[in-house]
């Protein structure tokens, strides 16, 4: 509750963000979905575009568990805490922008067991709905449980929380490949309906979740007294060079399938990378995330740039 003239004033201005969203999530609670413009052909916007990306930087704490937990690097173990708090805070931000794409949320109800009916293991949306919740009960157990034994000055029960972090890795890579799959189950959609998704979006979480906790935490040790050594930082950098990699050979080889078969499935790619019919809207927006991504991959590739 206590900081500077600055954090106050930032505090302020999340607020008047978080107030004009409510402002016009009523006039769409109030008039319906159809306020979104979104229609059959495009039938998700920017809820499940951030929902997506959210989960993503979620799952990206796991690059932080791995070389703290698994290989004991000491640098990175010292700023878990952080990492498990980051995915916390992003899971209820990817379940928030779920609550507001559903058009009649007084019905939400309906999913909560025993009061409803989730209807697990049948439903996709039953899973999805599991692992979020349980991978925020997670991170949100062991920074809470650390606190409170620092609170008391006593050392955290490392037999309590080493098994829930590890635990947290294998449940990373469910939130996203349960979101993948809720995605690639639709026929009808052909871009989505590829088997290559569910790695497609692991190795793009891993690439964008870790390269925004690098900025956060720039500024962490910028604005406190936090100690975050340069050597934590070059680690995550390597490893999302790695995982840069993966990502873009999988895009690779998802645009050489289409290509390659020259089938009716091809026009979703058509229209994004050339436009279709005359429709180029969307073409500018991935050739620059396209650039951006190689450009970035060759910056992490080399050690002195990086």
């Amino acid at each position: 509750m206590k900081g500077s003239l600055a954090y106050y004033a930032w505090c302020i201005f999340l607020l008047a963000v978080i107030f004009v969203g409510l402002k016009f999530y009523i006039i769409q609670l109030d008039q319906g979905l159809i306020n979104t413009n979104m229609r059959d052909q495009v039938s998700w916007g920017l809820y499940i575009a951030n929902f997506t990306y959210l989960v993503g930087i979620a799952a990206a704490a796991v690059l932080l568990v791995i070389p703290a937990y698994i290989y004991h690097f000491d640098p990175i173990k010292e700023i878990v805490v952080f990492g498990e708090l980051f995915s916390a805070s992003s899971i209820i931000m990817a379940l928030m922008f779920v609550f507001v794409d559903i058009g009649r949320p007084d019905r939400f109800w309906h999913l909560i067991p025993f009061i409803g009916k989730l209807a697990f293991p049948d439903s996709l949306l039953a899973w999805d709905v599991l692992v979020l919740n349980g991978y925020l009960f997670l991170n949100i157990f062991v920074p809470v449980y650390i606190l409170v034994r620092s609170y008391y000055q006593k050392e955290p029960n490392k037999r309590t929380v080493v098994p829930i972090i590890l635990l947290s890795i294998p449940w990373a890579v469910g939130i996203h490949t349960v979101t993948a799959f809720l995605y690639n189950g639709l026929a009808a959609r052909p871009f989505w309906n590829a088997s290559i998704l569910a790695p497609r979006f692991l190795a793009s979480a891993f690439c964008s979740g870790p390269a925004i906790i690098i900025i956060i935490f720039q500024v962490i040790r910028k604005v406190s007294k936090v100690k975050i050594e340069n050597e934590a930082l070059f680690k995550i950098a390597e490893l999302i060079a790695y995982a840069m990699f993966l990502n873009l050979f999988l895009l690779g080889a998802e645009i050489f399938k289409e290509y390659y078969s020259d089938t009716v499935h091809l026009a979703p790619l058509t229209y994004l990378y050339k436009g279709l019919e005359g429709h180029t809207t969307l073409v500018p927006w991935i050739w620059t995330s396209l650039s951006m991504n190689l450009v970035a991959f060759l910056i992490f590739l080399i050690p002195t740039n990086r």
